[in-house]
């Protein structure tokens, strides 16, 4: 082929790939641009970002909302601000409509549109959004001024708990619908910012005895209290007829003609708010109630909760002042409850699944454990869910109202002096709770057998607290709820489970005691005050237990008879060493240094007092104490201490010796023929 016939025959293509290759370069550059010749509201935002596009509409809104328009009234002109009647566009919306312009279609079809580009303008038409409700608002005020003699379709007042009657006229007035399209297309563009209202001549459809019927009505309706009640929340209000008359209003229809009595909503929601707490109630779940007299389980069934319906009052309100006086007090529905009266019934019927008593002595324990059994009484455990007596019940504190008693610290059983005898005790409610649980064959969680054996226990299948822990837990797996119940006497607790575990039964079967071991006897000082214990004396304070390993398992016994041999727990007590108080010098078994009883030698002659207790290692205080009588001359009165007393050898004894005086002999002699006489000085000598 001659090389110009191959040039013509290229040339075709050339053309088309020139502006094609121009066309990817231009796509390239201008990608996150709003494509050529597109305008939003006739604004040129063609190869602005998106940014840049919202700022330049957004200046475009605030123009709209910033120039007034004017706007005739019957020959009056009066001036809008567009934002009082709330004129807004969204700009967004615009310039995501002009960044898709363009872009639509396969890579040919972009092709011609690229190329449209070129002499076919887009432009997108942004909507402005207006108040309606304002406009109607503003026109109102416009016909207000601007219409001398404004048609009137009558009207219904309550002034001063006093009916007011305003009869129609004919007159003038604005044509509302059509007005307000006038006032929004005049906001929608700032081309012309002016614009004439329309207004006619207009004759009342509404009669004078269609107003006086609606004022006999609206006496009627303010003419006396009225009680609105609402049996289910227990809740009833009184309206009082200045309430009422505050309240009402009348609206004036033309298609169909009437004169509609209404009370204003907004009044009746200031009547309600004082009340707003004693409406509006949360929600109630249904409840299961077991009975311990008779073990009946019942459903207290489900309350949603409630809201305030100020419509629904207001509609009630009118309705019961127009009539009897009295009528429902209605009100919203609010939350679901958690727990629906179907989806109790739904687990079905229920029953007591197991019980366990203990017996409760003492005084501060019982006072202790009824704490505890009022905590967890009433407790509902679904299925699934996991009980910890710790949770519920929290710590024993002393102004909660437990009180001290013993409990095993260290091993050991402590009565007082420590922060865990506040409480001391609750582990017997722990056991017997642990025991409903053993026997209603629900999921053991957690529990810790005491260190100690307690006889009174049953072996393993019982349980020590403490906080916040040892605990006591149990999982519920079966598929109906678990209702605890306490009830206890001053001599025994009681705890129930109601449920249904499907006709399971449960028993424990204990196995021999192994590798025993036997307690210790230790002698320990006497450390308590009120407990005096001498020499050769001892008083035991702590009885001593064995120690061993035992174990039980739980056998199931399923409504078809299989039996299951479901768990085993096994368990070491600890041994317990008794403990004997005795007198210090007696810890270690043999007397050392210890005090001997001092000998009572009162009435002994101080002489043989001396040598008794001199050659016993004792020290001698002689105190003489004057007598009366010469038997006790020489003899011991007291000693100090006294006889009997426990006193160590080189001991102080002081004696107390009695010392007699023979009085002295006196001899008068008086002559027989003579008289002494004794006379008183004679008074007032110089």
């Amino acid at each position: 082929m001659k090389p110009r016939v191959v040039l013509f025959a290229l040339l075709p293509i050339a053309l088309f790939l020139l502006p094609a290759g121009v066309f990817w370069v231009d796509r390239s550059i201008a990608e996150g641009e709003i494509p050529r010749n597109v305008s939003i509201a006739g604004i040129d935002v063609s190869g602005l970002s998106y940014d840049d596009a919202i700022l330049t509409v957004q200046a475009y809104e605030r123009q709209l909302q910033t120039t007034p328009a004017e706007f005739s009234v019957n020959d009056r002109t009066f001036r809008l601000d567009p934002l009082s009647v709330g004129v807004e566009i969204d700009e967004a919306a615009a310039v995501t409509e002009a960044m898709s312009q363009r872009r639509e279609g396969g890579s040919v079809s972009r092709f011609f549109s690229w190329v449209g580009g070129f002499n076919d303008p887009i432009d997108i038409p942004v909507p402005v959004a207006v108040d309606r409700v304002a406009v109607g608002d503003q026109l109102q005020v416009w016909q207000d001024e601007a219409i001398p003699n404004p048609a009137y379709e009558g009207a219904v007042a309550v002034a001063d708990g006093e009916v007011v009657v305003e009869y129609p006229k004919a007159g003038k007035r604005v044509e509302m619908e059509p007005a307000v399209e006038v006032v929004v297309e005049t906001l929608s563009t700032l081309e012309d910012r002016q614009a004439r209202i329309p207004v006619t001549d207009h004759e009342p459809v509404v009669t004078d005895s269609d107003v006086d019927a609606a004022a006999a009505q609206v006496r009627r309706i303010i003419a006396s209290d009225v009680t609105l009640t609402n049996e289910d929340i227990v809740y009833s209000q009184t309206f009082t007829t200045d309430e009422i008359a505050r309240a009402v209003y009348t609206e004036i229809s033309t298609d169909p003609v009437a004169v509609d009595i209404l009370l204003d909503e907004a009044v009746v929601l200031d009547l309600l708010e004082p009340h707003r707490s004693e409406i509006e109630l949360p929600p109630e779940s249904a409840q299961f109630k077991a009975t311990v007299a008779d073990g009946s389980v019942t459903i207290i069934p489900s309350r949603y909760g409630t809201l305030m319906d100020v419509p629904g009052v207001a509609a009630e309100l009118l309705k019961a002042a127009a009539g009897s006086g009295s009528g429902p007090f209605p009100v919203a529905q609010g939350d679901e409850p958690n727990l629906t009266t179907e989806e109790a019934e739904a687990f079905g019927p229920l029953g007591l699944v197991s019980r366990f008593t203990t017996t409760t002595p003492g005084t501060n324990r019982v006072k202790n454990i009824h704490l505890m059994a009022d905590a967890v009484d009433e407790t509902v455990v679904f299925p699934g869910e996991t009980f910890s007596i710790n949770e519920v019940v929290g710590p024993r504190t002393l102004e909660k109202g437990y009180l001290e008693d013993c409990a095993i610290i260290g091993g050991e059983v402590v009565c007082e002096g420590h922060a865990a005898n506040v409480g001391g005790g609750v582990s017997q409610f722990a056991t017997t709770l642990y025991n409903a649980v053993f026997y209603g064959c629900y999921e053991d969680v957690e529990h810790q057998p005491h260190s100690l054996y307690f006889s009174k226990y049953p072996e393993v299948i019982e349980a020590t607290m403490g906080y916040p822990s040892p605990d006591v837990k149990f999982r519920n797996n079966s598929d109906a709820p678990v209702i605890i119940r306490t009830a206890y006497t001053s001599r025994e607790v009681t705890v129930l489970f109601y449920g249904n575990i499907g006709g399971k039964e449960c028993s424990a079967e204990w196995g021999e005691h192994t590798n025993p071991e036997e307690y210790e006897t230790v002698y320990i000082e006497n450390e308590d005050p009120e407990l005096e214990i001498q020499p050769g004396e001892e008083e035991r304070i702590l009885d001593g237990k064995d120690g061993f390993t035992t174990k039980v398992t739980r056998i199931i016994t399923y409504p078809d008879g299989t039996v299951e041999r479901e768990r085993t727990w096994t368990w070491r007590y600890r041994t317990q060493d008794e403990k004997i108080a005795v007198h210090k010098c007696m810890v270690t078994g043999e007397p050392i240094n210890c005090p001997v009883q001092l000998p009572s030698v009162v009435g002994a002659t101080y002489d043989a007092a001396f040598e008794q207790l001199a050659s016993a290692g004792y020290m001698i205080i002689k105190v003489d104490e004057t007598v009366d009588s010469e038997s006790k001359n020489g003899v011991v009165l007291s000693t100090d201490p006294g006889g009997g007393a426990w006193v160590y050898p080189g001991a102080t004894v002081t004696l107390k010796v009695g010392v007699y005086s023979a009085p002295p002999t006196t001899t008068t002699t008086v002559p027989p023929t003579t008289t002494t006489t004794t006379a008183a000085p004679p008074a007032g000598d110089g």
